[in-house]
């Protein structure tokens, strides 16, 4: 394990001995963290976190808590990701976006047909208990409201809630 300065590790962590971190970073307890993971500067991951293969972490990005991650995400920097969220495999997300509570990022559809690829764009705001489908793409400086279902790609800017997701602002 490669480690920066100032780094706090909690206890009962599983961490792989190829995982780099880097400077003034907090890990909590319980957390699993496989190989390939780069955590970058000033990032916080919560307890009870599990990180998948390859993922990247961005500085200043915080894992709250009992958030999973499937492998190859890149988590760029100023990321929030609320207590619970789940991510499918090879999810980008970018710059200051926000994950509500329980987001979930889909990887398979109806079919078990396995699709990964989800993004999520600048400064947008995923709201709590939300459900992404597989492979979506959701642009910048937008806002998906609490438990909507995202189920087609979004690139305007607004306000979209429901089930469907639709636009109302």
């Amino acid at each position: 394990m490669k480690q920066g300065l100032n780094v706090k590790i909690g206890q009962f962590n599983i961490i792989h001995e190829s995982v780099e971190i880097g400077d003034n970073v907090e890990i909590g307890n319980f957390n699993i963290i496989e190989a390939g993971v780069k955590l970058g500067n000033n990032v916080v991951v919560g307890n009870n976190c599990e990180i998948g293969k390859n993922v990247i972490v961005e500085e200043k990005s915080i894992l709250q808590g009992k958030v999973r991650t499937g492998n190859a995400c890149l988590i760029s920097k100023s990321v929030t990701l609320k207590y619970g969220v789940i991510l499918t495999s090879d999810v980008l997300l970018e710059e200051g976006c926000f994950l509500g509570p329980n987001v979930i990022t889909l990887g398979s559809t109806h079919e078990r047909v396995t699709i990964h690829g989800t993004t999520v764009g600048k400064h947008t705001y995923i709201g709590a208990n939300s459900t992404i489908a597989p492979n979506t793409k959701i642009g910048s400086d937008l806002v998906v409201g609490a438990n909507s279902f995202v189920n087609k790609n979004i690139s305007e800017k607004g306000i979209y809630v429901g089930t469907p997701i639709r636009k109302i602002k």
